[in-house]
């Protein structure tokens, strides 16, 4: 795995997916939360979803982890309580970097194996769910964690399905979006 230059089509690309995702988390992330009653709803299914575009888009490494920490820097600076929001944009910054990590290991096909990107989307989901659960965890103690536990569970399980779920929305529009924006793909 090499890290090459930002070249101006990267550059847009991380700039729009970025801005895409900011937007659709501060305007529709709200409304989202107050029909179903689950918050960040938006974060992990666009965030996954443009992840998997991006990194098939620009095929390099990197340009998913730029995205993610400047996502992550813009949403979290206007949250309320300023420690958990450091902790939740610290796990979408992780997420973005184990996403790019994982799809760029492997040389040869197996990165465009719909199973393996899948199990991409659902390590990295669990990642960027851990520094929430350390959150949880440094606030309440071990025994108050572990009274509650049962309770951030499906929460957590819930993150995770739809971080699965934007890769699964991605792979399943990839072939278009290809098609009609015509961007050479790097593989």
């Amino acid at each position: 795995m090499r890290i090459r230059t930002l070249d101006s089509k990267d550059l847009a690309l991380i700039v729009v997916f970025s801005s895409l995702w900011v937007a659709t988390q501060i305007y529709f992330g709200p409304m989202i939360g107050v029909l179903t009653g689950q918050h960040g709803v938006i974060q992990r299914f666009v965030g996954w979803f443009l992840m998997l575009l991006m990194a098939r888009l620009t095929g390099r490494f990197g340009r998913v982890t730029m995205m993610a920490a400047i996502t992550s820097l813009a949403t979290r600076m206007i949250r309320p309580g300023q420690l958990y929001a450091l902790f939740v944009g610290l796990g979408y910054a992780l997420g973005g970097l184990t996403f790019d990590l994982l799809y760029f290991l492997p040389r040869g096909d197996l990165k465009a194996k719909k199973l393996y990107v899948l199990t991409v989307s659902l390590v990295s989901g669990i990642v960027a769910s851990i520094p929430y659960m350390l959150y949880r965890l440094a606030f309440l103690g071990l025994f108050g964690f572990l009274i509650w536990l049962p309770l951030y569970l499906p929460d957590f399980a819930r993150s995770v399905a739809l971080s699965i779920a934007g890769a699964l929305a991605g792979l399943l529009c990839l072939p278009r979006i290809e098609k009609q924006i015509k961007i050479e793909t790097r593989m």
